[in-house]
């Protein structure tokens, strides 16, 4: 991959891992002011609950005092009673407006001092209450007395002050927290545009990349139609090239047929004492010229028309007479053969010129494999396939598949020979396929190499062995 093309790949990852982190961070710092939002609405209430509490105490104090001015001048019980749950009830608001704020020293402070305050109102009302209308003149002294000492101004005053520091206190958390707000909300703000900048960014990186990908990917298909291209090619001119040769080799054949029949008759003629063995021989020269020229012209056949002559052939007679043309080149270093064929499976429907020559193929790439082996050994055997088809397998011990080559060892031109060109098996899987078969190759965990094709059964009869020819 490019240094660019790995740059971006790297750097869009990066960007939306930070656009991720910074929606988690507004996130956060959304989730903060929800809670500001929360803790302002808290004290809010809390300054209303502060202010209950004071009216409450403000309405306590005057229920008191209007029920101990009641009492002093009508003497009624009643008034009396009032009075006693009004104290009761001044206490415990009293009570609530110190828990209340109980996180402030200062309120507390004032709360404790109006306590006092409230405490000495209440003794001297108390003190009335017990005189009563009987003693009015001594109740009407400690009266004056109240008046001299202000205490209910006092109590007024200090109520008064507690509202006014709450209702502060309210105001400056307020505006705090107004303060607090703004800034949290600039900062998100700041956050969610560089966060949908980011996304944007690594938005357009992807699509880079994928763009990148998809033209890479289309310069590697016109590279592949490329090579396909040339490969067409090549085999065009293969294909030329064998009916040029054919051409030209059937005429020095046909000429070495001529001068073989001819040199038989001379011998035939002679009174020379190893005529018979002289005339064997030229008769297998002029049957193996004859064939040279048959595979000539059958493969340029095939390879012009893609035409096949399909007979009912014996499986057997075929490899054995493809043994025979190979075996020429393992003299100098003899291979132990070995034919498993199935009988049952001996006759098969093809064109017995085509597979031959997928058999010589495959046993001389067998023997070329196995020419610097300590053991050469090569195997041959056959059996009955699914769909009417016979299998055969051809296993030597050589050193194994190049895995250079393996993936594309059928394609034409593809070697690892110095001197091979390469069209060998090439042309062996397209007869296989022209049949209706196919072809496969393996390297088996004892070593060597596994070639394994299906041809087409006759489904007729065994293999019946041919005599030997004579000497």
């Amino acid at each position: 991959m490019p240094r660019k093309s790995l740059a971006t790949s790297t750097q869009a990852p990066l960007l939306l891992g930070a656009t991720l982190l910074l929606f988690i961070v507004i996130a956060g710092a959304l989730f903060l002011n929800l809670m500001r939002l929360r803790d302002s609405f808290s004290w809010v209430q809390h300054t209303n609950d502060v202010l209950l509490a004071i009216s409450g105490i403000q309405r306590a104090v005057l229920e008191a005092e209007t029920n101990e001015r009641g009492y002093l001048l009508t003497g009624i019980d009643s008034y009396s009673d009032a009075y006693g749950r009004a104290r009761e009830a001044l206490a415990s608001r009293l009570d609530s407006l110190r828990a209340l704020v109980g996180d402030n020293r200062e309120h507390v402070a004032r709360v404790d001092e109006l306590r006092l305050f409230v405490d000495m109102r209440t003794a001297q009302l108390g003190r009335v209450i017990e005189l009563g209308p009987e003693r009015m003149h001594e109740a009407l002294d400690i009266l004056e007395q109240a008046r001299t000492d202000r205490l209910t101004e006092r109590v007024e005053t200090s109520l008064t002050a507690l509202t006014r520091v709450e209702q502060a206190l309210l105001t400056e958390r307020m505006h705090k927290h107004d303060r607090e707000s703004l800034a949290a909300a600039l900062i998100t703000a700041c956050l969610l545009i560089l966060a949908v900048a980011s996304a944007a960014i690594a938005a357009f990186l992807l699509e880079h990349q994928r763009a990148t990908a998809r033209q890479q990917e289309a310069d590697q298909r016109l590279q592949s139609l490329q090579a396909e291209l040339m490969r067409v090619a090549r085999l065009s001119t293969m294909g030329e090239m064998s009916s040029a040769l054919a051409h030209e080799l059937n005429q020095p054949l046909g000429a070495i047929t001529n001068y073989v029949q001819g040199s038989r008759r001379l011998v035939e003629a002679s009174s020379h004492p190893d005529k018979a063995k002289i005339s064997a021989a030229l008769d297998k020269a002029a049957q193996q010229t004859l064939r040279a020229g048959a595979v000539i012209q059958r493969l340029r056949d095939f390879v012009g028309r893609g035409e096949t002559d399909k007979t009912v052939e014996s499986l057997r007679a075929i490899a054995e007479d493809a043994l025979a043309l190979a075996s020429v080149v393992t003299r100098d270093r003899p291979v132990d053969i070995a034919l498993a064929l199935d009988p049952a499976s001996d006759r098969v429907l093809v064109d017995k010129v085509q597979v031959q020559q997928v058999f010589l193929n495959l046993i001389r790439n067998a023997f070329e494999a196995m020419r610097d082996e300590p053991e050469r050994r090569l195997r041959i055997g056959s059996r009955a396939a699914a769909a009417g088809m016979v299998e055969v397998v051809v296993a030597d011990t050589g050193p194994g598949l190049d895995a250079q080559i393996a993936e594309r060892m059928f394609q034409p031109f593809a070697t690892t020979k110095p001197d091979g060109m390469g069209i060998g098996l090439s042309i062996s899987q397209t007869i296989i396929q022209a049949h209706g078969g196919s072809i496969s190759a393996s390297t088996p965990a004892e070593g060597g190499t596994v070639f394994s094709f299906t041809l087409p059964s006759a489904g007729v009869g065994a293999y019946e062995p041919r005599p030997a020819p004579a000497d």
